[in-house]
């Protein structure tokens, strides 16, 4: 499984790097998701594109994280 990495060029400092990792450990916690799985993975960079948009918020981005796991489970459930 290939490392998170960040999509753009916009710089993640310390501080970014700790909001980002709270959100994340929190939707890993919610799914029980193991941090290396696919899954956690792909929620991951999803967080870090979104931060990197611009939703730096921590409760903003929870809340974005978990409807993008509402979604893609909608979605599969339609196909």
């Amino acid at each position: 499984m290939r490392p998170l990495q960040a999509s753009s060029d916009v710089p993640l400092f310390p501080e970014d790097l700790d909001t980002l990792q709270r959100v994340f450990d929190r939707l890993c916690y919610e799914h029980r998701w193991p941090r290396d799985s696919a899954p956690a993975q792909r929620y991951g960079r999803m967080l870090i594109e979104a931060y990197q948009a611009g939703t730096t918020n921590e409760l903003h981005l929870l809340t974005a994280g978990r409807l993008f796991v509402r979604r893609s489970r909608e979605a599969r459930s339609f196909v």
